[in-house]
C-alpha cells in the first residue's frame, strides 16, 4: 500500500522525475526535510546577482557562503537555504551575500508547496531542521544516498588518470565538472569516483552542473539494473536481436555480374538498331 502511495505521489509532485524519486527515497531514509529543500532550490534555480569583474567585495561576500562541505553543489544549496532559514528569511541576508532575493523567496514558496503535497506519506517532519539533521548525519550520507537513487540515470564515473568523467548508461559521453562547482577532491586532488549531476550543459565543452559525490557501494546496484535494461524494448521495439539470415538464402549479385548484365543489354539494343537500319536501307 505504501509503495502504491509513493508511486502516485511521484506523479503528483510538480518536479522532474529525478527529484521526485529523490524525495520518495529520502522519506524512507529519514532525510525528507533536507531533500525537500534541495528539490525546491533546484526547481527555483537560485542565482547570484551579477557583479562586475573588479567587484572584490561582491566576490568576498560569495566566498562567505557555505561550501557544501566538499560533497558538492546539492549540499551547498541546502546549506545556503538553511543559513537563510536561521535568519528568519531576512531578505537583507540574501542581498548581503549577492543572492537574488526573488529567487530565494520563490524557492521558499516551492518548498512549502512540496511539503503540503507530500505530507500524506511523510514519515517525519518536513520543517527545516538544520541543526538536528546535521548533528545526526554530519556527512549527509542519507541525503547523498537518496540523491544517488533519484539520479540513477544521471551518474558519471571519473576517468582513471584524470578528473574527467564519462556518463554511465546508454550512449556514454565525456564530460567535465563545471568550473563553478564546489565539489572537492582528495589529498591528491582526485575528485570522487562517482557523482550524480542535475543537468548537462554545453559551452566550450560538455559540463555537469550541480554535482554531488556518491559512494561506490550505492552505485553498484544501479549499475546492475542498467546492465539488464533492453533499450530496444524501452523505445518501443522488440526485445533482443534477430539472427541474420544465412548468405546462401539471399540472392546477392556481385559487381561483376551486374556489369555483365548491363553490357548485354547495351549489345542487344545496338544489334536491334543495326537491324532496323539495314531493313530501311533494303527498302530503298
Amino acid at each position: 500500500m505504501q509503495d502504491m502511495l509513493s508511486r502516485d505521489m511521484c506523479a503528483e509532485l510538480p518536479l522532474e522525475p529525478s527529484l521526485s524519486r529523490t524525495l520518495i527515497e529520502a522519506n524512507e531514509l529519514g532525510c525528507l526535510s533536507q531533500a525537500l529543500t534541495v528539490a525546491a532550490v533546484l526547481s527555483a534555480e537560485i542565482t547570484f546577482r551579477s557583479t562586475r569583474s573588479k567587484d572584490m567585495e561582491g566576490k568576498r561576500k560569495r566566498q562567505e557562503l557555505p561550501d557544501g562541505s566538499g560533497w558538492g553543489d546539492h549540499i551547498q544549496l541546502l546549506q545556503i537555504f538553511e543559513s537563510w532559514d536561521r535568519t528568519g528569511y531576512d531578505p537583507r541576508w540574501c542581498s548581503d551575500h549577492e543572492l537574488q532575493v526573488r529567487g530565494m523567496k520563490f524557492s521558499k514558496d516551492v518548498r512549502n508547496q512540496l511539503s503540503q503535497i507530500i505530507q500524506k506519506i511523510a514519515k517525519g517532519s518536513t520543517d527545516v531542521q538544520a541543526k538536528k539533521e546535521r548533528k545526526s548525519d554530519p556527512d549527509y550520507r542519507k541525503l547523498r544516498r537518496a540523491l544517488c537513487v533519484g539520479y540513477g540515470n544521471q551518474l558519471a564515473e571519473r576517468m582513471l588518470h584524470h578528473n574527467g568523467y564519462h556518463t554511465v548508461g546508454y550512449r556514454a559521453q565525456l564530460v567535465q565538472v563545471h568550473p563553478f562547482s564546489v565539489l572537492e577532491g582528495d589529498e591528491y586532488g582526485k575528485l570522487p569516483v562517482y557523482v550524480v549531476y542535475h543537468e548537462l550543459i554545453n559551452t566550450t565543452r560538455p559540463f555537469m552542473r550541480n554535482v554531488c559525490a556518491v559512494d561506490q557501494s550505492w552505485v553498484k546496484p544501479i549499475l546492475k539494473k542498467l546492465e539488464r535494461l533492453d533499450m530496444n524494448k524501452l523505445s518501443g521495439g522488440s526485445s533482443g536481436s534477430k539472427d541474420p539470415e544465412p548468405l546462401e538464402d539471399k540472392q546477392v549479385s556481385s559487381p561483376k555480374k551486374a556489369m555483365d548484365v548491363k553490357q548485354s543489354d547495351v549489345d542487344s539494343k545496338i544489334q536491334a538498331a543495326r537491324e532496323r537500319y539495314l531493313a530501311r536501307k533494303g527498302k530503298k
